[in-house]
């Protein structure tokens, strides 16, 4: 009786929509906030963190799901260390499939609230490419 509730249980937590901790336009955690950039064909989910010196924010990974014809990309929690204030931060998105759902559109933030944004999207800026193409440590992939 046991093995079936723990199957039951999880498959109602991977059904669970995900859950967000910071919003899209968020001023306490972003200076730039989060949106897409493209050169050539790579795109990146870009942002810079807020540069609060009371206040250290600590590094984000941005998650993404495919929720039926959305693309929806969330901060679900952050790293519990480290200092990130005033740094650039550039993830690739290599999956076809989400690229896909970028160039249609269809890509979205979830806020705190559970409602979607548009992620806006854009080419890269000269300090993007640089950045990109250097390899810095701030581009992760």
């Amino acid at each position: 009786m046991r093995f079936p509730c723990c199957l039951l249980i999880l498959a109602l937590l991977a059904s669970c929509s995900p859950m967000a901790i910071v919003d899209l336009r968020d001023e306490a955690h972003f200076t730039e906030c989060p949106t897409i950039v493209k050169t050539g064909n790579r795109y990146f989910i870009r942002f810079r963190y807020a540069d609060k010196e009371n206040m250290p924010l600590y590094f984000m990974t941005v998650r993404s799901r495919i929720m039926a014809d959305k693309l929806v990309f969330f901060i679900p929690a952050t790293a519990s260390s480290g200092n990130m204030a005033g740094e650039l931060q550039l993830e690739e998105i290599t999956s076809r499939k989400q690229l896909d759902m970028i160039r249609q559109q269809h890509a979205f933030w979830k806020e705190v609230n559970g409602q979607l944004v548009t992620m806006p999207v854009r080419d890269a800026d000269e300090t993007d490419v640089a950045l990109i193409q250097s390899g810095d440590g701030y581009v992760y992939y």
